[in-house]
């Protein structure tokens, strides 16, 4: 089977009009450097077919020249028609679009590598854009109210009595992990549906919940969920085999408020230093700026509405 899935591969690349890859570097958990390499062939009824192409271990260093190396050989070696490829997909480390000793750097200096289009991967874009949202006060609370829930067993039970007494939403609390790519948005979302009977546990229990019922911090909480939300849905619908439609329908210009309520927006607004965008994290980008980290952000939150 094996045998076969390479020979239908090698067929569809003698026989597509044009092809692009897209390369992602990874560790797994043997911390070996995994290179993996997607590509795309489009064929002269104007057909696509997406497939993996090759998985390439790294077992020393993961440098841009490391990486042309890699890919290099193994076209050399699988005889693919370079003269075909017309776009690179990349995230945006600096091993892979340095603009000197970057992978595509060291591509486009190569004459046998024709003349491509370079892509920064969208969902590398707004997975950077999520993280310097600065809405640290929302999240660190949030994450410090659930822990204190769940730390000791008794008070975790009891909190899950609670729930089940007043025939809540959800039967408990998620707890936050920053590894899981998922796990901010649907812990938002659940601390929010929620908020009401962790306020009532919280009281029952003498704490402080001055906090919840702070209107601004509910405000900008309401919003971080809508975006978190909106983000999670979209990495979902960008994973594996994506329709033109769809991509349109991300990036549509007349996308920039709605899915949004707009006093949600308007709170982040009136926080003029919420959204406090660092130059070099966009750099050669038109996202610049926090009107433009408003758009860029907007545009996503609104894609899936």
């Amino acid at each position: 089977m094996s045998e076969n899935l390479n020979e239908q591969l090698d067929k569809d690349l003698s026989t597509c009009r044009w092809f692009s890859i897209q390369c992602d570097e990874s560790v797994d958990s043997s911390s070996t450097a995994q290179l993996m390499v997607f590509i795309r062939m489009v064929f002269d009824d104007f057909s696509t077919k997406e497939e993996l192409l090759t998985l390439i271990p790294l077992r020393t260093t993961t440098r841009g020249v490391d990486i042309y190396n890699a890919i290099k050989t193994f076209f050399v070696e699988k005889k693919v028609p370079l003269e075909k490829l017309v776009s690179v997909t990349t995230d945006g480390a600096p091993a892979m679009v340095g603009c000197r000793v970057g992978f595509i750097a060291h591509c486009k200096n190569d004459p046998d590598f024709p003349p491509f289009l370079h892509y920064h991967c969208i969902i590398h874009q707004q997975a950077i854009c999520a993280k310097v949202t600065g809405f640290d006060h929302v999240m660190t609370p949030v994450v410090k109210i659930i822990n204190s829930i769940r730390a000791k067993a008794k008070q975790h039970r009891t909190f899950k009595v609670l729930l089940e007494e007043l025939s809540a939403e959800y039967g408990d609390l998620l707890l936050h992990t920053e590894i899981r790519w998922l796990s901010r948005g649907r812990i938002l979302k659940r601390f929010l549906a929620l908020l009401g009977e962790i306020k009532e546990f919280m009281q029952s229990r003498e704490e402080d919940t001055s906090l919840l019922d702070n209107t601004e911090w509910l405000l900008d909480l309401a919003f971080l969920t809508d975006v978190t939300e909106k983000l999670n849905n979209l990495n979902c619908e960008l994973q594996g085999t994506v329709t033109t439609s769809a991509v349109e329908k991300t990036l549509s210009a007349d996308m920039l408020v709605p899915g949004i309520h707009k006093y949600r927006f308007a709170s982040l607004e009136r926080r003029g230093n919420v959204t406090s965008w660092t130059r070099h994290q966009f750099r050669g980008s038109s996202v610049r700026g926090r009107d433009g980290a408003l758009q860029y952000l907007s545009i996503f939150s609104s894609a899936l509405a």
